[in-house]
């Protein structure tokens, strides 16, 4: 079964695009696209919208795409094993004051490590920022094309290299690609990347051959020198190995100009040297890009492989997991709560209904204690009486200790009244402990005799000695006797 892929490169200044089927005998060019952008009515979306539309491009394919040179900075790193590990976890913390992108919004793949002598490691990494990789995942979508993986031009052309020239993947060799704004500079060794350098351009379409030859073979001199001395500490070899990519009117003159200059090995790449095409797919423009682009899907996957898309989604899902995790943690407390003031209502509604029937039973023992009565505030009303049927059984009985009741003390009066003499009793008042009698008799010497007798009696003692008079019409004794009871305690 053909399976097809599509590599999109999307430069800064143009877009191209080849489709390649993996058939039976290998990988083959079935069709290729390229345009310039740099007028303000070159739209990318419109092109590619076109891709599938008018140049029959397949719309089910598999799509990989890059992003600009200028949206993706190369740096060289010397890391322990620790930050290597979280460089390759997708973590840049650690590249805090190495990147122009700031760490919370920057995107790592670490592109190659070499063990270095001191015991360290010595990291390629590329980095972008999500604001960036989200503008192309805008413009693509807009275009309505699904893509599976985005990395950077120079791997990509470096993986066009690989298939096309085998040879570049063994000792040193160097990929150097001329863009319209960018030359770009890649250091492989057995296969590895170990440096890749994006250098700025200043090439107009007006100026001729000689000084674009000039100025690329003088930056290219200066940038292999110090690279050299940078990587190995030595001078760059006379049989240095440079695989130039650059458009089919410009790569001879180049190559033989940056030969004579640099004194280097420089072989034109031919993106159709392994490739099965048709003669007619041949174009003037450089597709090393896409096509490197294209054939990554096909080729087996490289444990160091670019792919910020997968990163990107990577550190979204990481994100989305944890936010889903304290949304969830969110819900268990919002739910606790709830349960918890509906556990309130439900004790309130308790409460309440208690309170209610308590209400109605106070209702009813007040309507059966006191029907004549009209009910405004029960428990008042009913302390009122409690406090009045008090108050008025004080005078047949005693509910506090130590004190006679008056029945009593009027027993005990009763029991030691004399029986000769004629005493009687007018009045007696009892309140509390206080006994006052009123009464006549005879004579004084009855009074005495009684008042003897009284004081015999245990718990009564006469507070008042009486000041008796005879009464002038009846001739009898008038008296008032004033005694203290208090219950005696055996």
């Amino acid at each position: 079964m053909v399976k097809n892929s599509i590599g999109i490169d999307i430069g800064r200044f143009h877009l191209r695009a080849v489709q390649i089927a993996q058939t039976a005998e290998g990988p083959r060019i079935e069709r290729v696209f390229g345009k310039p952008t740099r007028r303000s009515t070159d739209r990318p979306v419109d092109m590619l919208r076109a891709l599938t539309t008018e140049h029959g491009f397949d719309r089910h394919a598999e799509v990989t795409v890059c992003l600009p040179h200028q949206a993706i900075f190369f740096a060289d790193l010397e890391v322990d094993s620790a930050a290597l590990n979280r460089l390759r976890a997708g973590d840049p913390s650690s590249l805090r004051d190495d990147l122009p992108i700031v760490a919370e919004k920057a995107i790592v793949q670490v592109c190659s490590t070499r063990q270095l002598p001191n015991g360290r490691h010595s990291a390629l990494v590329a980095t972008t920022s999500t604001d960036l990789l989200r503008e192309e995942l805008t413009l693509l979508d807009e275009a309505k094309i699904h893509v599976t993986r985005i990395e950077a031009p120079i791997t990509a052309a470096c993986t066009a290299v690989g298939y096309n020239h085998p040879e570049s993947q063994e000792g040193t060799a160097v990929i150097v690609m001329i863009d319209e704004s960018v030359l770009s500079m890649a250091v492989l060794q057995q296969g590895s990347l170990i440096m890749i350098r994006n250098i700025p351009l200043q090439i107009s379409r007006d100026s001729d051959m000689e000084s674009i030859s000039r100025q690329v073979t003088g930056l290219l001199d200066r940038e292999i020198e110090i690279t050299w001395r940078r990587l190995f500490g030595v001078d760059a070899q006379a049989d240095l190995r440079v695989f130039l990519i650059a458009s089919s009117a410009t790569i001879l003159p180049l190559a033989a100009a940056m030969q004579e200059e640099i004194g280097c090995q420089v072989i034109p790449v031919d993106p159709y040297a392994c490739v099965e095409h048709d003669e007619t797919i041949r174009v003037g423009f450089p597709i090393c890009v896409a096509e490197g682009l294209a054939l990554r899907p096909l080729l087996p996957r490289e444990a160091a492989q670019v792919d910020f898309l997968h990163a990107h989604t990577t550190q979204t899902q990481d994100a989305s997991g944890l936010r889903k995790e304290l949304l969830v943690c969110g819900g268990l407390l919002a739910a606790t709560v709830v349960v918890w003031i509906l556990g309130l209502f439900v004790h309130l509604s308790r409460l309440e209904s208690q309170y209610t029937h308590l209400k109605r039973q106070i209702q009813d023992v007040f309507e059966q204690t006191l029907p004549e009565e009209k009910c405004v505030n029960a428990l008042v009303q009913l302390q009122q009486k409690l406090d009045s049927f008090r108050d008025d059984s004080g005078w047949l009985a005693s509910f506090q200790p130590g004190r006679l009741p008056p029945l009593e003390i009027l027993s005990t009066l009763s029991v030691h009244h004399p029986t000769d003499g004629n005493l009687e009793f007018d009045d007696v008042f009892i309140a509390g402990d206080s006994v006052r009698v009123t009464g006549h008799c005879d004579s004084f010497a009855t009074l005495s005799g009684w008042q003897r007798l009284l004081e015999e009696i245990p718990g009564f003692e006469i507070v008042d000695q009486p000041n008796p008079g005879r009464d002038a019409k009846t001739g009898s004794v008038r008296f008032t006797l004033s005694l203290s009871s208090r219950k005696t305690v055996q």
